[in-house]
């Protein structure tokens, strides 16, 4: 049986209006990444396609950064950035601190089971990543050092907020960043921040939801917990200095920071295997 998914000219025409789009050689539109090839094909690329086991899940991640460099200003982006240092002050002093760190297991091998300092010792052991894997060089500029501590924080927010690296757990720390950030910034500097998460959330929607819908429930829940554990932030996630907590119990961290909104470790770890399967 065929199922009919054609509208009525009637209804097309209700829904169209009488208006037509201007024409042209070729495509153009009032939305530069619509406007981009680059961005545009990589957005469907992402947004459509399935996960397999032929390449890694970031494969894409390199192109998109080629992709975004099409329609972001970065001048603008460092006016944004100048004005936000400006009108706050907590931010100022952390971005003027410039503190960084490298981690090794060596430094953290000393560390009391349950602590974070012992979650990151057996991360960087077990499972040959490491926590500085991007922007290795030294920052030149203040956007650069906020980028760095952006990659260096990330796969501790993994293990401090319970949002775990599957495919859900990943979006759910994305919107909790994304929740911080626009709490904190201005409207216009916190959309720049939020500019590359935005593409990650929305395609990986339309990716569960055309080829996993088994697993499209739990990331809606994971974009439910990522809002609640965001909204209670003080301040963006990239900016707690998490070196200074490596003593501590997670669970400790976890009640300090209202991180409560994570799941308990385990809980999407089936996801994976929807995702690959």
């Amino acid at each position: 049986m065929n199922v009919e998914t054609n509208l009525a000219a009637d209804e097309a025409a209700y829904l169209m209006g009488a208006a037509e789009p201007v024409t042209s050689s070729v495509l153009i539109s009032n939305s530069k990444y619509l406007n981009s090839p680059l961005f545009r094909d990589v957005y469907a690329q992402m947004g459509l396609k399935r996960d397999g086991h032929d390449l890694p899940d970031a494969y894409l991640i390199p192109t998109l950064s080629r992709a975004m460099g099409e329609v972001v200003d970065p001048v603008r982006t460092m006016e944004l950035l100048a004005a936000e240092k400006a009108r706050l002050p907590e931010f100022a002093a952390w971005l003027d601190e410039r503190f960084v760190s490298d981690f090794t297991a060596e430094q953290t091998a000393p560390c009391a089971p349950g602590t974070l300092g012992a979650r990151i010792h057996a991360f960087i052991a077990q499972s040959g990543y490491q926590i500085d894997f991007l922007f290795k060089d030294a920052p030149r500029n203040d956007y650069e050092f906020l980028l760095k501590r952006r990659a260096q924080n990330h796969d501790i927010e993994h293990m401090v907020t319970g949002l775990c690296p599957s495919q859900v757990g990943e979006i759910a720390l994305i919107v909790a960043n994304t929740i911080a950030n626009a709490n904190y910034f201005s409207t216009d500097f916190a959309h720049e921040l939020n500019l590359y998460g935005t593409v990650l959330m929305s395609t990986s929607l339309s990716r569960a939801g055309l080829h996993y819908p088994k697993a499209l429930p739990s990331l809606l829940e994971g974009f439910a917990r990522g809002y609640a554990l965001g909204a209670k932030q003080k301040k963006p996630l990239f900016m707690v200095r998490w070196e200074d907590h490596l003593d501590r119990q997670i669970d400790d961290i976890r009640a300090e920071f209202g991180f409560e909104d994570g799941p308990e470790p385990g809980y999407w770890d089936w996801i994976f295997k929807v995702f690959k399967g």
